[in-house]
């Protein structure tokens, strides 16, 4: 028998369950930072979601093809419009490893987080406008692959000396530095390094951000072992991150002009 919650999804359109709840809120907290709303555009093969920010500095897409979730079932095609914050709220309720199944129809959004308790919340499916670049691609002269866990640190101690965050790397080394009016920093990391996985350079790169718009996403380096930055100079930034349950994030951010 339908709970009274249940009776009011109508007829879905789409059903999957995410595995865990607390990486599902990293993604969504994540999300939160950078818009409002959200479109997840939900397909036989798989969950995507391309944003940009309101002053289209920033650029985040992530794919979820349906082997990431225990349970994927597309009758039809359909959009998955919400509100982010809302939606990292409830994610927020659950602990590791509890499940979150998803039943979408044309007008609401059933959410059930399956743990030792079970919590069911409905929220209404809202048209989201997108406005977003289709197919950017970028060829850039670095990349370099870091233990996520270590240039989230860097970047967080990078933030306390300024607002402006420099990357520089050459076939030998990548360094990291802050720019501010008053004290500076830099790290260096040698090609060797424990830390630095890969690094490949076609030219010497040269190239500054905000890091404010980078910590934005840094904490997808908890679902994340390493992370994947692609640059060069006075280009966008563009961080990857490839998640053990087959999801990828991209995230692009435009250099700064200082």
């Amino acid at each position: 028998m339908e709970s009274s919650i249940e009776s009011q999804i109508g007829k879905a359109s789409a059903k999957f369950k995410y595995p865990d709840s607390r990486v599902l809120y990293q993604i969504t907290s994540t999300l939160s930072e950078i818009i409002e709303e959200a479109n997840f555009e939900i397909k036989k093969e798989g969950i995507k979601i391309v944003a940009t920010d309101p002053g289209k500095i920033a650029y985040i897409e992530i794919n979820m093809p349906y082997e990431t979730f225990l349970e994927y079932e597309v009758e039809k095609e359909i959009n998955m419009g919400v509100n982010v914050q809302s939606l990292s709220n409830i994610v927020s309720r659950g602990k590791k490893g509890d499940n979150v199944t998803f039943l979408v129809s044309d007008q609401n959004i059933l959410i059930k987080i399956e743990g030792d308790v079970i919590k069911k919340y409905l929220i209404p499916n809202i048209e989201v406008s997108i406005d977003v670049p289709k197919d950017i691609k970028i060829d850039f002269d670095t990349r370099v692959v870091i233990i996520g866990d270590t240039f989230k640190k860097i970047l967080s101690d990078a933030s306390s000396f300024g607002d402006i965050v420099e990357l520089e790397a050459d076939e030998n080394s990548f360094k990291i530095r802050a720019k501010g009016e008053g004290p500076r920093a830099e790290v260096n990391l040698s090609k060797g390094s424990t830390s630095l996985i890969e690094i490949e350079t076609k030219n010497k790169s040269i190239s500054s951000y905000d890091v404010n718009y980078l910590k934005n996403v840094l904490n997808l380096a908890k679902i994340a072992e390493t992370v994947e930055v692609r640059f060069s100079s006075e280009k966008p930034i563009e961080l990857i991150f490839n998640a053990p349950d087959k999801s990828k994030i991209r995230y692009l951010l435009a250099p700064t002009t200082q």
